[in-house]
């Protein structure tokens, strides 16, 4: 599962045996801000409490939940599909489709192979959280971009510019 900052959008791993049931508050390595983490699928509605105060705000931080562990507490699975846009160091482009919900790049025995020396045999991991997606390097020698910063994982949407190596990459989600 995975912890999304709400003010730098920074995606950190969290383990779900670690969390406790009743919301904690956590503050952002990158950042510093201090949100509160539950393990919630859907916001909590507040209730009012005794005495006709104003019920609590609602939490702000947000963990996301695999889509194998939605289908087991009954959300409904949509059928997206991951569109990688790939451009090498020569401008060449290619587009490629995936169903998988979890791939693999990089030079070796991956999902979706690169040509780049400067890529590692198994570089960066992309996975789709329902329409979402985060970019996860693997322990990359030369490291993964996103939009120029350095990262470790991380949410990106459809506009935004993954670099490994000399090797551009732009995911979206499309529902199929």
């Amino acid at each position: 599962m995975y912890f999304v900052c709400p003010s730098c959008r920074t995606a950190l791993r969290v383990d779900p045996a670690k969390l406790p049931r009743r919301p904690v508050r956590y503050r952002c390595k990158r950042c510093g801000a201090v949100s509160l983490v539950q393990e919630h699928l859907h916001p909590r509605v507040p209730s009012a409490p005794a005495g006709g105060a104003r019920p609590e705000p609602d939490v702000d931080g947000t963990v996301y939940h695999h889509v194998s562990d939605l289908s087991q507490v009954g959300v409904p699975r949509a059928s997206y599909r991951m569109v990688v846009e790939v451009t090498d160091a020569s401008g060449g482009r290619r587009e490629l489709e995936f169903s998988d919900a979890r791939i693999t790049v990089g030079r070796g025995n991956v999902h979706l192979r690169v040509s780049d020396p400067l890529v590692s045999r198994l570089h960066l991991e992309i996975e789709r959280v329902r329409d979402r997606v985060i970019v996860k390097d693997l322990g990359s020698t030369n490291g993964t971009f996103v939009n120029g910063r350095t990262v470790s994982a991380e949410f990106v949407t459809a506009g935004d510019e993954i670099r490994i190596g000399n090797t551009i990459l732009r995911v979206r989600v499309e529902i199929a």
